[in-house]
């Protein structure tokens, strides 16, 4: 099978998230997908499992090396996009779609790389800011008090914790056993932590905390429920925003992501983009 390393979220290669993406030309069991994303190890793992679709889209499956399957995740959309137009598609359409288990998703090509649209925020739990600094090593004082510390999903589901600073959001530190003993009582939180923080010019910066206890450089699904959160607690001040969040800085694997979304009543824009670099192919045999 063809392979493809493609880095994400990225202003060029060796930045942003690392993904795997495979073109199945064989059948390939579950077992072997989860195997296969075991072997290398990134945060997630892509199979292309179909040429196009009669409704336009590729079918795509997406794993984590630990976890399993998911439904959604936002570098691997993303990167399979980018791998199929430029690898496949010879590089001139203006979009992608692929077929995942959380329905379609469409991404297209912007000034901003690429971009996917995702599926309207659901909203989820407020949780107690003493039982993320507990977890996650800070004070309560960290945490801002103006905003919500609550669980959002456009896909793939994350906790979104607001912080008051830059250097807070250098503290955080899972603890492992604090973390199992939180899960335990909020079985729902058990994926993403999305921490965020203003840097002015419209900029955030932003640190996620996976489930299997690793931090991820670039999350395209927790920054777009972080944009339906930004909303919903009109963070902005406005109902259509535009930003830019810078994450990975502090595991050396810096990440751009443009985030545009917007709102009318129920009516939900969330888009989130950037750009991607093939930085190796294969055959993985």
């Amino acid at each position: 099978m063809k392979f493809y390393i493609v880095d994400c979220f990225a202003e060029g290669k060796y930045q942003g998230n690392e993904l795997l993406v495979v073109k199945a030309d064989r059948p390939v069991t579950d077992e072997e997908q989860q195997k296969i994303a075991r072997e290398i190890n990134f945060s997630e793992t892509a199979f292309i499992l179909s040429d196009k679709q009669a409704d336009g889209g590729y079918d795509v499956r997406i794993w984590t090396p630990n976890v399993g399957e998911v439904p959604f995740a936002g570098h691997p959309t993303l990167g399979t996009a980018h791998v199929i137009r430029h690898c496949y598609e010879g590089g001139g359409n203006d979009s992608v779609k692929l077929n995942l288990k959380v329905g379609q998703i469409p991404i297209a090509v912007t000034e901003d790389g690429m971009t996917m649209s995702q599926n309207p925020p659901v909203f989820g739990d407020i949780m107690q800011k003493q039982e993320i600094a507990e977890v996650f090593g800070i004070s309560t004082e960290d945490i801002d008090e103006k905003y919500p510390v609550q669980w959002v999903s456009t896909g793939l589901e994350a906790v979104i914790v607001p912080l008051k600073s830059r250097r807070a959001l250098s503290d955080i530190k899972m603890d492992r056993p604090a973390f199992e003993k939180y899960i335990e009582r909020h079985p729902k939180n058990y994926c993403n932590h999305l921490f965020f923080v203003g840097m002015g010019n419209n900029t955030l910066a932003a640190r996620c905390m996976m489930e299997d206890y690793v931090e991820d450089p670039a999350t395209g699904s927790a920054n777009g429920d972080l944009a339906g959160y930004l909303l919903k607690h009109n963070w902005f001040g406005i109902q259509d925003i535009r930003y830019t969040v810078v994450q990975g800085e502090d595991m050396g694997r810096k990440s751009i992501l443009h985030v545009h979304a917007s709102r009318k009543y129920e009516d939900w824009i969330i888009e989130v983009g950037g750009n991607c670099y093939i930085v190796a192919e294969g055959e993985w045999r």
